[in-house]
């Protein structure tokens, strides 16, 4: 009951405060102009006058028509389903606005139920009525996927509302929103880390060479293989995935509708035979292939109506199919935010055995001991990370990161002391020791450290890990985002200092063509000094639907780019690409999968400006080297 004075107090304080009229809200959402404070008291101020008329709905029965208007402009302001399908940075202003005040909303109804019900009962059908109501009637989902939602969530929700020491402004301040941050001190801390070694004092800038004995690492990642995909089905559906048979179509019946065979870019995951055929190519188009690695999430996104034995059969039919496909050769997983059940929720060895993903843990290694040695079993079992050495002098260290993810609610349980710490603490070591043994090193994480949705203060420490051993690391991998790109990542000082590989994804879901990509890795500093990546376009696929293989393609070598792969020269190529607005655009491209619709759609001034700033951005909230180069674009982009 930690929690629940301060609600109260937060709850009484909202009906003193100032509410503007209502018709002004979207159009201070809308201002470019508005300043942070405007923004954020309009924010504030909806959610208070929301919360208001929905309680006197309660009481009443009665819509009123404030609720109503109230309701028509947060409906208007959120965009089409963008709380599903874009991340922080792709919100314009109205969206960012929908979203802080949706969260703002939950919170001061949430102390209306936590000072209301009389049992646990009682206030998860308190919470789960106003849940529903206001997911439905603001049209963020249909009310079957809205009842999913709540039925898997609150009881975690609960439970740390309960026992959290959080306030509530500090819930909505984790948003990556500039107006609603809110950092609350003991949501803060700091890595010790080891100072024998001075640190950086120059850009990493040894150029990788390519050698006769190069390693070919292939990377996949983000499958989200659906078992129930459903080509003909309707593909433009009212929920967050579409594809399968229960999808309901979104608009105006048409062929145009309908799920093409090997997958659709609107929303939806791939059938398994797509998986398999991309293995195949796979494995007879590339070549020798020395180590397999795989960033993560396997589940479709049906976050709504998981359920804990679909996501292990799963695991145990995908990594089954990368043992059978490609014998002999050592897979190296790492953990996606999608392989639990619900969605997200990792909590640490310290919440209630209810909750604690020890059963997917325990699946994870009786699934991964295929390819890994009998001592990886310890970490595996306690957190989803391990480390190996594959060969003498090289070692890869695979991290469970859902702890830097802000939909992951056990961050806002206890401030990281338990979740985030002791894994970085075991990095920081792990990295200590192969310095001491003159090894080199991979790191494999599902979520890039750079990503908005990676809580701030986790990557900033293992930022600072990873400048302590910069000389150490040879390259990051990642997934997520089912983007092809990178980025930089700089030290204290502002030197490019490592980079993180992004793999892209297999699914097509977020209008992507899938893809895979092998690296070329020299054998001495385990430095990537090539990359190629492939894909087919689904639309040419599915004209022909059943009757032929999709043609899979080399999309581009990165060498097109520079052959400097060095820290240092791919920070030389963010500065080629500021000044010359065209390379950057061909890098757009590429990093788009050259998907059809996003082709069409184009990549403009704004969109230019922050794919140069994601490039360069390794913590969300340290833009020094984003904002030189969106300064140096700006100029490019008006003198053309």
């Amino acid at each position: 009951m930690k929690i629940v004075s301060s609600l109260i107090l937060i709850f009484g304080l909202s009906f003193f405060g100032r509410v503007v009229v209502a018709s002004n809200f979207i159009e201070v959402a809308r201002n470019s102009n508005a300043s942070d404070e405007e923004l954020s008291t309009a924010s504030e101020d909806l959610a208070q006058k929301y919360a208001e008329e929905y309680l006197r709905f309660v009481e009443t029965g009665k819509e009123s028509k404030d609720l109503i208007d109230l309701t028509a402009q947060l409906r208007e302001t959120q965009g089409k389903e963008c709380l599903f399908r874009n991340l922080p940075q792709q919100l314009d202003e109205a969206q960012e606005f929908f979203t802080c005040t949706t969260c703002r909303i939950a919170v001061h109804i949430i102390v209306w139920v936590l000072r209301t019900a009389v049992s646990n009962e009682q206030a998860a059908e308190l919470a789960k009525k106003a849940f529903i109501y206001f997911c439905s009637s603001v049209q963020i989902q249909t009310a079957p996927v809205c009842e999913g939602l709540f039925n898997l969530n609150w009881p975690i929700l609960y439970f740390i509302l309960m026992n959290s020491n959080i306030s509530p402004k500090t819930i909505c301040g984790f948003l990556p929103i500039q107006f609603c941050r809110f950092e609350q001190p003991g949501f803060n801390w700091i890595l010790n880390i080891d100072n024998s070694k001075w640190p950086l004092l120059a850009p990493k800038a040894d150029v990788p060479r390519k050698t006769p004995f190069d390693l070919n690492i292939l990377h996949l990642t983000d499958i989200h293989n659906d078992p129930e995909y459903m080509a003909g089905s309707w593909a433009d559906c009212k929920e967050p995935m579409c594809c399968r048979a229960s999808s309901t179509v979104a608009g105006k019946e048409s062929n145009q509708s309908r799920a093409g065979y090997w997958g659709d870019y609107r929303n939806c995951d791939v059938p398994l035979y797509m998986v398999e055929n991309a293995l195949e190519h796979i494995r007879s188009e590339n070549g020798r292939i020395d180590y397999i690695y795989y960033t993560g999430d396997i589940m479709p996104h049906n976050i709504w109506s998981t359920t804990r034995d679909g996501n292990l059969e799963l695991i145990s039919q995908i990594y089954g199919l990368l043992e059978r496909r490609f014998p002999g050769i050592p897979v190296y997983p790492c953990v996606g935010n999608h392989e639990m059940h619900p969605v997200n929720t990792f909590g640490h060895e310290n919440v209630p055995s209810e909750f604690h993903p020890f059963w997917l843990y325990e699946h994870l290694w009786s699934t991964w001991q295929r390819w890994l040695p009998a001592d990886t079993k310890e970490t595996i079992i306690k957190g989803g990370y391990y480390t190996v050495s594959p060969r003498p002098g090289f070692r890869i260290i695979s991290l469970n990161n859902i702890d830097c993810y802000l939909l992951n609610w056990w961050i806002y349980y206890d401030g990281g002391n338990h979740t985030s710490i002791p894994q970085l603490n075991w990095l920081h070591d792990t990295l200590l020791k192969a310095e001491e043994a003159g090894e080199f090193v991979h790191i494999l994480m599902h979520i890039p450290s750079g990503d908005s949705q990676c809580w701030t203060v986790w990557a900033r420490e293992y930022n600072r890990v990873v400048e302590r051993f910069s000389h150490t690391i040879g390259g990051i991998f990642n997934g997520h985002t089912h983007h092809d790109e990178f980025e930089v990542h700089y030290s204290s000082k502002g030197y490019p200092m490592a980079i993180s590989w992004n793999g892209g994804s297999l699914t097509a879901y977020t209008m992507k063509n899938p893809n895979y990509r092998i690296y070329e890795v020299e054998p001495k500093t385990y430095q990537v000094v090539d990359h190629s990546t492939w894909i087919f376009n689904l639309t040419e696929a599915n004209a022909y639907g059943d009757q032929r293989s999709p043609q899979w393609f080399r999309e581009y070598q990165f060498s097109e780019f520079t052959e400097n792969l060095s820290p240092a020269g791919i920070d030389a190529l963010l500065d080629k690409m500021a000044t010359n607005p065209e390379i950057l655009r061909q890098y757009w491209k590429y990093k788009t999968l050259s998907s059809d619709p996003l082709l069409d759609m184009g990549c403009n001034n704004t969109c230019l400006l922050n794919t140069i700033c994601n490039l360069a951005t390794s913590v969300y909230n340290q833009k020094e080297r984003c904002k030189e180069l969106q300064a140096k674009l700006k100029t490019a982009l008006s003198s053309e």
